[in-house]
């Protein structure tokens, strides 16, 4: 609901205006109204007024220098003009100050609803593009942490790496991790390792001097036999069979 604050000096109106039964249906909520811009400032400070509806000549702080105050200070707030003085000067300076609308008294009550709806259909879109730009920052945010926990990967990969010890590092739960992982790598966390490990055991198999044993603990296997078992799965020969072929 947006918060509507009424100044104008002349009470009358000001009643007038606030009173009116359109304001709930169009999801207005008319907080107070104020008899001048120094009586407004108090609820600007203290309300989160989202439109002011101001008349341009009061006592103390005219509407013309609210609205400066306004765009000077509360940049999300909207403001709507009111003025018995078809006077282009007013509009101008008005308009310089990011008034959204120069209204004549008497107020013509559709003109002044067709200018409330325009503000909220404007924050509509504001809102749906701030919630776009945010997910759009946060799945960059992700793809980060992924991109990282590769790289991390493929710096790590002789160690005993694990799920869970990605996760903490990137402070995530175990479960959340992995499903990002295979979200946005197209694969899970333990095929991707299992690959990088596999493509590094090739380099180091073209070595002859190395045992397959110590290949096998240089990329991260512990069990030479499980590391047999991972090659053959992967490549469809043992590891000494490669070699074999490579000879």
């Amino acid at each position: 609901m947006h918060k509507l604050l009424i100044v104008d000096d002349d009470w009358f109106i000001s009643d007038s205006l606030r009173s009116m039964d359109e304001w709930l249906e169009m999801n207005v909520d008319v907080v107070s109204t104020a008899e001048n811009g120094q009586e407004a400032i108090y609820w600007l400070e203290n309300e989160g007024i989202d439109i002011v509806l101001t008349d341009i000549r009061m006592p103390h702080m005219d509407g013309l220098t609210l609205t400066k105050y306004i765009y000077e200070n509360h940049p999300n707030t909207k403001v709507i003009i009111m003025s018995g003085y078809e006077d282009f000067s007013y509009a101008q300076k008005a308009l310089r100050y990011n008034a959204k609308e120069y209204i004549l008294k008497p107020i013509d009550t559709d003109e002044l609803f067709n200018a409330i709806k325009k503000i909220q259909q404007e924050n509509s879109k504001k809102s749906g593009t701030e919630i776009v730009e945010k997910n759009d920052s946060y799945n960059t945010h992700q793809e980060r942490l992924i991109i990282s926990s590769k790289s991390y990967i493929n710096q790590n990969y002789m160690k005993p790496l694990s799920l869970k010890d990605l996760a903490e590092r990137v402070h995530l739960s175990e479960h959340y991790f992995g499903q990002l992982f295979k979200t946005i790598n197209g694969e899970s966390f333990s095929a991707y390792i299992t690959k990088v490990r596999m493509e590094k055991s090739c380099e180091l198999l073209k070595n002859p001097i190395l045992k397959n044993y110590e290949v096998s603990e240089m990329v991260g296997y512990i069990d030479s036999k499980h590391f047999t078992k991972i090659f053959k799965k992967t490549f469809g020969c043992t590891p000494k069979e490669y070699r074999n072929k490579l000879m």
